[in-house]
């Protein structure tokens, strides 16, 4: 889980890059879904790498990464 979690982490900094749909998101937002993190939480995610809007795109990965780590936690 925390190599996933790195991935995400990695590809909310590089977020102003472009769209972050690449297969290392794929791949970990798959296994955390096979992890327990609730699918809503991950779409949230996914949904977020692929916007048009540079600085939205960076700050709904990061608030969508913030709220998994949340779950990891167990505060949600």
């Amino acid at each position: 889980m925390d190599d996933a979690i790195e991935v995400l982490r990695a590809a909310a900094m590089r977020a102003e890059a472009g769209k972050q749909t690449g297969p290392d998101v794929r791949l970990a937002l798959r296994s955390l879904r096979f992890l327990g993190i609730p699918a809503d939480a991950i779409r949230y995610y996914w949904d977020s790498c692929q916007s048009d809007n540079e600085i939205g795109r960076s700050q709904s990965m990061r608030a969508a990464l913030n709220r998994i780590e949340l779950f990891r936690a167990g505060k949600l």
